[in-house]
């Protein structure tokens, strides 16, 4: 009978979608369970009918490919929305309740990092005020001391353009309290500021701090009052959770086996937070297109939309692509763009505008999905480029060395925008490497996409927006800009032995840990055979086999947690349980590394009585395990105070 029910239920929303496709304007409608439909021929205007007829042949199909249940798209141009589409489910269903198509008028999205615009917007409203200065240290705003590793200031411009030098650094209790997250356990500086850029939700939500601060006001009401209501965003909200008026209109995000995805609080809310309709974004994007002066001034507009660092800070990689301040600079067929996307589980967005066509697209969906959907959001970005703005595919530069620069860069890298000096810093090289091939031919290749030198140590992608630049020092690549906030730094040896020395360290602490009890379950059945048997293990020997366990025993947990992390359950709710875990990991290394000091001694007893091979082989493989796993515990930082993930 709910089965019934439910596939009826489906049916009246398909027809209720088609009857509002039939009675709604052309521009604005919801398509789910619309058939593909062909785009008109030849040449392509970027009117209503084109881009409808474009995104109806385009989006059904992908979201069905992907497994995403359901997304928006809105387009403007010259002030006007050229078109507001919906597709799929804003709710499935899956929890029980009736399934609910998505409304392109009302449905609301989160749209993650596209939070960081208006913050942004917000911080340049007190710049222009002459309240905040760009190039002034923040500890001038702020009422507590971050700390700092190196002497040069630490600026608003570092934080807009996420070169701050921040470690990537997350709370594990979810807080809504701005003050207290930026406060407690910040993330630690590890690059020179305005040297290195990594994107950083801390450091975005560090700059919507600011603007609480100077403007007194909470930040949620400045931004609302100053920067959403002023562009038209009257149902759009940094709140968590929503106001009771728009909680109706949020469905659930969705992972990738289709489960829903609580709403998730969080601390960095000026960097993630935003819920919106597709409405109020092309509203957004006009009054931006605009350079809208109730929002900034149109020099202010260009700023911000301009390199914020420039070329004589970060050298070559600079030619990669910038930010500006709050956005990404990019190029399309040698238009510019500048723009942003966002990631939460279950929900992603991005928007590109181009500021010389006053045109914008924004796309958002609320599902993980598939393998195949990871490159929606770009895809529909370049067909929207290729089909409305196209230029001439990149061609290489011809150059002779660019085999043997392209050899050069070839390598392992791993992010900036990566946790440097927590505990998980141990496995950072193991799980997040960026592997970049050549093909010989002077060609790079990056997960299966191609690039081609087009000047010197510069490359663009074949057929999308990507670059790829590489800063050189004494003929050695010291480092590479991947797009404007991320720089990937070469695999040191250091940092390509931590995987292996665990793994060696496992397997040899296992081997000791297992051979303790076989060896006295052997004794004990030859004393009741009435064979002659060795003297038992001296108590220094049970002391330091009783360190190797708790080592194995750390180990153990480590990977516990390594394997909790990675299903992502670290998204939703809170993992102040995790901290337990943490510290009892921490305390059973600490003791491992301690055990290194009697298993030293037990050896060299063992050799001065010539004890049997077998003891001192065991003693031997045990002291090398903990001594590599105590190196391990250092140079992995696994024994740091921080719990920052």
């Amino acid at each position: 009978m709910n089965v019934t029910r439910r596939a009826m239920a489906l049916v009246v929303v398909a027809l209720l979608a088609s009857l509002s496709l039939l009675t709604a304007c052309g521009s604005t409608s919801s398509s789910a369970g619309l058939p593909p439909r062909e785009p008109p021929a030849g040449e392509h205007q970027l009117t209503a009918e084109d881009v409808n007829a474009w995104l109806d042949g385009k989006l059904p199909d992908a979201l069905k490919n992907g497994d995403i249940p359901g997304a928006v798209v809105t387009v403007v141009k010259d002030g006007q929305v050229v078109t507001t589409r919906g597709y799929g489910w804003a709710d499935t269903g899956a929890s029980g309740g009736q399934p609910v198509a998505v409304d392109p008028q009302r449905s609301l999205f989160r749209v993650a990092s596209v939070s960081k615009i208006p913050t942004s917007i917000a911080a340049m409203q007190l710049v222009e005020q002459g309240k905040l200065d760009l190039d002034t240290d923040i500890s001038a705003y702020l009422d507590f001391e971050i700390e700092r590793r190196f002497d040069e200031p630490l600026t608003l411009r570092h934080l807009l353009t996420h070169s701050a030098g921040f470690d990537e650094h997350g709370s594990l209790t979810p807080t809504t309290d701005l003050e207290a997250y930026v406060k407690n356990d910040p993330p630690a500086q590890v690059f020179a500021p305005g040297t290195t850029p990594g994107y950083s939700n801390y450091g975005m939500a560090l700059a919507g701090y600011i603007v609480q601060r100077v403007s007194g006001q909470p930040f949620e009401a400045y931004v609302r009052e100053h920067v959403l209501e002023p562009a038209g965003m009257t149902s759009s909200t940094y709140e968590q959770p929503l106001p009771k008026d728009m909680a109706g209109s949020l469905g659930p995000g969705y992972t990738s086996t289709g489960e829903e995805v609580p709403f998730e609080v969080m601390g960095d809310f000026p960097a993630g937070s935003l819920t919106v309709s597709a409405p109020d974004f092309a509203a957004f994007m006009n009054a931006q297109l605009s350079r809208s002066p109730k929002l900034l001034r149109e020099e202010t507009w260009e700023q911000m939309w301009s390199p914020g660092l420039g070329e004589e800070r970060l050298g070559n990689r600079a030619k990669a692509g910038e930010m500006g301040l709050g956005y990404f600079e990019l190029t399309r067929h040698g238009r510019r763009i500048v723009e942003h996307g966002g990631d939460n589980q279950g929900w992603h967005s991005k928007f590109e505008l181009y500021p010389e066509e006053k045109t914008g697209i924004f796309i958002s969906y609320n599902g993980d999905g598939n393998e195949s959907s990871r490159t929606l959001r770009e895809d529909l970005a370049q067909g929207f480029a290729d089909r409305y703005f196209p230029g001439e595919t990149v061609k290489a530069s011809g150059s002779k060395d660019s085999a043997e620069h392209a050899h050069q860069v070839a390598g392992t890298y791993v992010p900036s925008r990566s946790p440097w000096t927590t505990f998980l810093s141990a496995w950072m090289p193991a799980f997040s490497p960026v592997t970049i091939e050549h093909t010989g031919g002077g060609k790079l290749i990056l997960d299966e996409t191609q690039y081609v030198e087009v000047e010197p140590w510069v490359w663009r992608q074949v057929d999308g927006a990507g670059a790829i630049a590489a800063q050189v020092k004494d003929g050695k690549v010291v480092s590479l800009s991947l797009g404007p906030a991320l720089t990937l730094i070469p695999v040191t040896p250091v940092q390509q032995a931590l995987a292996p020395v665990f793994g060696v360290c496992l397997v040899l602490l296992l081997v000791v840990t297992v051979a303790w009890p076989v060896g006295a379950l052997r004794r004990r059945r030859a004393l009741k055979r009435g064979q002659e048997v060795s003297a038992p293990l001296p108590w220094l020997t049970r002391v330091a086999r009783g360190g190797g366990a708790l080592a194995l025993a750390a180990q153990l947990t480590w990977i516990l947690l390594l394997a909790t992390i990675s299903k992502g359950l670290s998204s939703n709710g809170s993992l102040t349980w995790l901290v337990p875990v943490i510290r009892g990991a921490q305390v059973l290394q600490a003791l491992g590394v301690v055990a290194v000091i009697p298993a030293a001694a037990d050896l060299v007893i063992a050799l001065r009585r010539r004890a049997g091979w077998r003891r001192v082989t065991m003693s031997v493989v045990l002291l090398a395990a903990l001594v590599a796993l105590a190196w391990w515990a250092w140079a992995g930082n696994a024994l740091v105070p921080s719990l920052g993930m």
